[in-house]
């Protein structure tokens, strides 16, 4: 299984997660794709990276790192980064220890939501669309953090725009006016 670390962040707050692996020194191809950046760490690869379409993602040392969105004024996505590469650590040990330190770096920030503790409880009420089904902890990088007290809500980035909909009525149902038809 592919090695995941979620988070809030705003667009400006996801810039220091792509500084900090662009700081690793390791020689990398970067792509951007409209909705994240792949990091292909070409030194621990046998190939150049292949065509998007053939991709073997469980065999490949590459790092994928979602953009945050914006799906309604009050309404964010989350943003993760996934080890695509399946098992990591006997495949790539190297890549290993940088998903360890990203992990290491992310606790910096604030925890908001943990599976496994009591954390934050006041910030749960703002986490939508299935964000608190997935991984065990939820870190919020500081504008996010800042969102969060000014009442943001947030959802899953994988969240479909049904869900997105459900999210917005019920946020509608609870006082909240906003734009329904911003662009998804």
């Amino acid at each position: 299984m592919a090695v995941r670390y979620r988070f809030l962040a705003s667009e400006q707050d996801h810039h220091l997660v792509i500084d900090w692996f662009s700081a690793l020194g390791h020689e990398m191809t970067v792509q951007a794709h409209p909705d994240g950046i792949w990091f292909y760490f070409r030194a621990m690869a046998t190939q150049a990276l292949p065509d998007a379409q053939q991709i073997d993602q469980k065999t490949t040392p590459l790092v994928w790192v979602s953009t945050p969105r914006k799906r309604q004024d009050l309404l964010w996505t989350d943003a993760e980064v996934c080890f695509t590469a399946t098992p990591l650590k006997s495949q790539f040990p190297q890549l290993h220890r940088i998903a360890l330190a990203f992990a290491t770096w992310l606790k910096q920030f604030d925890l908001v939501f943990s599976r496994k503790d009591e954390v934050a409880p006041e910030w749960s009420y703002y986490l939508e669309g299935g964000l608190q089904n997935s991984g065990d902890n939820l870190y919020a990088l500081p504008q996010a953090m800042d969102a969060l007290r000014n009442g943001r809500y947030f959802v899953s980035h994988g969240a479909n725009d049904t869900v997105v909909d459900t999210v917005a009525k019920a946020l509608r149902l609870r006082g909240h006016a906003f734009d329904t038809h911003y662009p998804v």
